[in-house]
């Protein structure tokens, strides 16, 4: 299955979207929905999914705010993903502290992926302050003797 975007296809001859057929090739055209699909772990969402109308030119956060309940504390906002309906998913964007999610056109699936949590490293990074002290203090003690001995030699 190849997925392209007909209106860049036909804009321009030399466009990545113009593809040339070959025989037993097909043109899928799907039907036009008037919904939008909504999945993922969020708040309203029994059965992992949810269809909500689709209203003109609303972005990603407003059907997810107002048909699937909203954000959970463990969902991350600048990890929606919008796939469209010619197949092509876009990310939301994120500029420092603030997300933008992608608009929202017919038949879109917005998908709404959990926060990763980092793995605690157990044991790794801990030091043993005394043992370090310890080792220093052998080192230094040993370092002085053999300089009093030797000293101590040049001395007579």
């Amino acid at each position: 299955m190849v997925y392209l975007d007909m209106k860049k296809a036909l804009d321009s001859k030399s466009s990545k979207h113009n593809l040339v057929l070959a025989e037993g090739d097909s043109i899928i055209v799907p039907k036009t929905m008037d919904v939008v699909h909504i999945s993922g772990a969020l708040m309203n969402l029994e059965g992992n999914s949810i269809s909500a109308p689709h209203f003109g030119r609303r972005r990603a956060n407003y059907y997810i705010n107002n048909f699937a309940g909203g954000f959970t504390k463990s969902n991350k906002k600048s990890n929606t993903v919008v796939v469209y309906p010619n197949g092509i998913a876009k990310k939301s964007m994120t500029f420092g502290l603030f997300s933008i999610s992608p608009r929202i056109k017919k038949g879109s699936t917005i998908i709404v992926a959990n926060k990763i949590e980092k793995q605690k490293k157990e044991n790794e990074n801990l030091v043993d302050w005394n043992k370090q002290i310890e080792n220093a203090m052998l080192k230094v003690t040993a370092i002085l003797t053999l300089w009093l001995l030797v000293d101590r030699v040049n001395a007579q």
